[in-house]
């Protein structure tokens, strides 16, 4: 079924009821291992290197990734060659593109895309695809087709200040999307250190080097949400998923984050949160092709789905339905109280559960993060705890529960 088709399908379903107020604790069922060919180190979750390395944390794919852009693409490939070349088939081959003649006239929409790649981003690709033995433009489209489809469907919220119980900003995010065969079998955490800019962790699948939900070294955070309310879009500009890349590498705070932005060209319409934990700050950036405007923290939250608050709007109209009212009236019904306990991203009524792809919990102030991943919907599984290290990802178990304050 095509992306399109299957987009539609899901808006004839109609708007998520809204939850009843209150927050679900965390879930304590473990998630599905990897699949049986992927030959990751198990539970291994204190083992610290700089060096490339794949190995299990609470049963999540962890992979590290340091040096060139030749460097990290190669050891992406000879460690998880064989679910690159999979996800490719599933994705593009498989679904987005499965008819020759359709997939020559995506290929050539995704070349439009691909000139606004940086060349280090372009050389981590090529050596990706020679390592996995996958032709290059479809490695590239992978990375590229939500926005040249346009069909994604996600929510995220930021915290911080008066709103939270110690003051410290704590994001939350949901990646909804199709591919829930791709999600059981690919969703890995790569720890990226890119030899010259910040090292960051996103939240991706094999052989995907942007992701969607991304935090870097100096906690700032970084996820996509495609707006489906207008907005002029456009294959001439940075896609959105290598803009949250741009903005992990580059960042270090949040303005420079926006800054980022706002000097990019920019290819589709998105509401795109950045948030940060030093000091605690959020915004979310709606953009489309043409046109930016920065939404900046009111009461100290702000909060994204799938529409423009905003953009092309003389005031700001907040929807008072679906699951950005879910999330408005939790945090409302919560305010001041709001800590790491609270898991806002899994509540009834903001992930849409039947396509939940992974959902997140990230703590800025000291690089610690909640992930569920690996099943469907990721929303019901476990939300494990990891923290980004000077060395590496490790488990953040039994600490990082509690909430920091100063």
């Amino acid at each position: 079924m095509s992306i399109r088709y299957r987009f539609l399908a899901v808006g004839l379903v109609g708007v998520l009821a809204v939850a009843a107020a209150g927050c679900p604790r965390a879930e304590t069922s473990k998630p599905p291992g990897p699949s049986p060919a992927v030959t990751a180190k198990r539970d291994e979750p204190r083992v610290a290197s700089r060096a490339s390395g794949l190995r299990m944390v609470h049963g999540i794919r962890v992979l590290s990734l340091a040096g060139t852009p030749e460097e990290m693409g190669r050891r992406h490939g000879e460690l998880l060659g064989e679910d690159v070349r999979w996800v490719v088939g599933a994705v593009i081959r498989g679904s987005v593109a499965p008819e020759a003649e359709g997939r020559r006239e995506f290929i050539g929409r995704v070349k439009e895309m691909e000139k606004w790649l940086p060349e280090s981003w372009k050389r981590e690709l090529r050596a990706l695809a020679s390592s996995a033995a996958v032709d290059y433009w479809e490695l590239v489209a992978l990375q590229l087709f939500g926005d040249v489809e346009r069909a994604q469907l996600c929510s995220s919220f930021a915290v911080f200040g008066r709103a939270t119980a110690g003051g410290e900003c704590i994001v939350g995010r949901n990646f909804d999307y199709w591919y829930e065969d791709v999600a059981r079998r690919a969703s890995v955490i790569i720890d990226y250190r890119p030899a010259g800019a910040h090292r960051f962790v996103t939240l991706s699948w094999a052989g995907v080097i942007n992701g969607w939900t991304l935090m870097n070294d100096r906690g700032i955070v970084a996820a996509n949400n495609t707006s489906y309310s207008g907005g002029v879009n456009s294959l001439q500009g940075l896609s959105t998923c290598f803009m949250l890349r741009k903005i992990a590498e580059q960042a270090a705070s949040v303005a420079e984050g926006i800054e980022l932005v706002q000097k990019t060209p920019r290819a589709c319409s998105t509401n795109l949160i950045i948030a940060g934990g030093e000091p605690p700050a959020a915004a979310v950036v709606e953009y489309d092709h043409e046109r930016l405007v920065v939404r900046q923290a009111k009461d100290d939250y702000v909060l994204a789905t799938n529409s423009f608050v905003r953009l092309g709007q003389e005031e700001v109209v907040e929807p008072e339905y679906g699951r950005y009212a879910v999330l408005g009236g939790l945090i409302r019904a919560n305010y001041g109280k709001i800590d790491r306990a609270m898991n806002f991203a899994g509540a009834p009524g903001v992930p849409i559960e039947s396509i939940n792809l992974h959902s997140a919990l990230l703590f800025p102030r000291d690089l610690t993060f909640r992930a569920a991943m690996g099943q469907v919907p990721a929303c019901r599984g476990s939300y494990a705890w990891f923290r980004m290290t000077p060395t590496g990802v490790v488990s953040a178990e039994p600490d990082a529960a509690r909430t920091t304050s100063k």
